[in-house]
C-alpha cells in the first residue's frame, strides 16, 4: 500500500539512482519537498495582495501542467469563490492608501490641493469632489479609500487622458518653438535674397553708366588721399609724443640733480655734527 501511495516519489527518485550513487545530503524527503513548495507559495502570496485564498485541484491525475476546466469551475462553484466575488463586487473591493492615491491621482485635480503640507486624507477628499465622482462609488476610511468595482479603471482612464493632454501641450509648445525659429530663419533668408536682388539690379543698371565708370576710377585715388591724411595725422601724433617725452626726460634730470644736491647737503651737515 505504501508503494502505491508514494509511487510518484519513487519515479522521481529512480533516475538519480540509475545515474549512480549520490550523497545523502542531496536526497529530499517528502516533508522537505512539501516545505519547499509551501515556502514558494508563501513567497508568492507575500508578493501579491490577496483578499482571500482558496485551494483548487487542477486535475485528478496528479500531473503538472494539466488543467481540467470543468473540475476547476465545479470547485469554484462549490467552495463559494464565485459567490464571494459577486458579493465583493457589490461592496467596495478596491482600496488604496491615502498617500498612494494622492501621489497617483493628484494630476486629475491639481488646483484642488493647496500649496504646502496637506493631509493625504483631506487631499483625497478634495480630489474626489473636484472630479465630481459620485459618493455612492467610494467610501473614505481611516487610512484607506474604498471604491466600487470598476471605479479604479475609470480613474486610470481619466489619468491617462490628463497625461496625454499634458504631453500633447508640451509637444505643441516644443513644435511651436522650433517652427518660430524656422520661420525667423526663412524671413532672414528672404530679406537677404531681396537685398542681393536689389544690389544686382542696381549693378546691372549702373555698370555702363559713364558716371559710375568715373567713380570706379576715382575711388582708388580717394583712398590714396585718405592714406596720406592718415599718415600726416600719425606724424603729428608722433611729433607731439616726442616733444612730451623730451619734456619728461628734462624734468627727470632736473629732479635727479636736485635730489643729489639735497643728499650731499645732508651728508655735510652730518659730518659737521
Amino acid at each position: 500500500m505504501l508503494n502505491h501511495l508514494y509511487a510518484d516519489v519513487i519515479e522521481e527518485d529512480s533516475p538519480a539512482k540509475a545515474g549512480g550513487k549520490k550523497k545523502g545530503g542531496s536526497m529530499q524527503t517528502i516533508s522537505a519537498t512539501h516545505r519547499e513548495q509551501l515556502n514558494k507559495l508563501m513567497t508568492n502570496l507575500k508578493q501579491t495582495h490577496p483578499h482571500f485564498v482558496r485551494c483548487i485541484i487542477p486535475n485528478e491525475i496528479k500531473t503538472g501542467g494539466v488543467l481540467d476546466s470543468h473540475l476547476v469551475l465545479h470547485q469554484l462553484h462549490c467552495n463559494g469563490v464565485l459567490e464571494g466575488i459577486r458579493i465583493c463586487r457589490k461592496g467596495f473591493p478596491n482600496r488604496l492608501i491615502y498617500a498612494e492615491f494622492k501621489q497617483r491621482y493628484s494630476i486629475l485635480a491639481p488646483n484642488a490641493i493647496p500649496k504646502g503640507f496637506v493631509d493625504a486624507k483631506k487631499a483625497t477628499e478634495n480630489i474626489l469632489k473636484e472630479i465630481q465622482l459620485s459618493e455612492e462609488l467610494y467610501r473614505l476610511g481611516i487610512t484607506k479609500v474604498f471604491f466600487k468595482a470598476g471605479v479604479l479603471g475609470q480613474l486610470e482612464d481619466m489619468r491617462d487622458q490628463a497625461l496625454s493632454k499634458i504631453i500633447a501641450t508640451l509637444q505643441a509648445q516644443i513644435r511651436g518653438y522650433f517652427m518660430k525659429k524656422e520661420y525667423k530663419r526663412m524671413l532672414d533668408q528672404r530679406l537677404a535674397l531681396a537685398v542681393l536682388q536689389r544690389n544686382l539690379r542696381k549693378y546691372i543698371g549702373n555698370r555702363n553708366w559713364p558716371w559710375w565708370k568715373l567713380y570706379t576710377k576715382v575711388k582708388p585715388l580717394l583712398s590714396v588721399a585718405r592714406q596720406e591724411e592718415e599718415m600726416k595725422k600719425l606724424e603729428d601724433e608722433y611729433k607731439a609724443l616726442k616733444e612730451a617725452l623730451a619734456k619728461e626726460e628734462k624734468l627727470r634730470k632736473d629732479t635727479e640733480e636736485n635730489n643729489a644736491k639735497l643728499i650731499k647737503g645732508i651728508r655735510i651737515d652730518l659730518i659737521r655734527r
